[in-house]
């Protein structure tokens, strides 16, 4: 028996959508649109020196912006949000990012 509360969310995978790319140098970019039926998104730091600013509420993601939050070089976040996310960093780094 875990320690932990869990939760089992049943997600086919052909649901899916795979938004994974770039960051724009010093800028923030939209990644994903809003999408009133998405469950869950995940999104990974694939950068091994610079941090990836993200914004989930629908707002244009920013440095030390509130409403955006740091995730460090190789850091991994999963949440529930029907909102845009957009990201951001000060040079064009790879990220990992999916919908369902």
């Amino acid at each position: 028996m875990s320690r932990f509360p869990t939760e089992t969310i049943i997600a086919p995978a052909s649901t899916l959508k795979d938004y994974s790319g770039h960051t724009v140098a010093g800028a923030g970019k939209e990644i994903m649109p809003a999408d009133a039926s998405a469950r869950l998104y995940r999104i990974q730091n694939l950068s091994k020196t610079e941090t990836l600013w993200f914004n989930d509420t629908g707002a244009e993601a920013a440095a030390d912006t509130p409403g955006s939050y740091a995730l460090a070089p190789g850091g991994y976040y999963e949440f529930s949000s029907t909102h845009a996310v957009s990201v951001y960093a000060t040079t064009a780094i790879a990220f990992s990012a999916a919908r369902y």
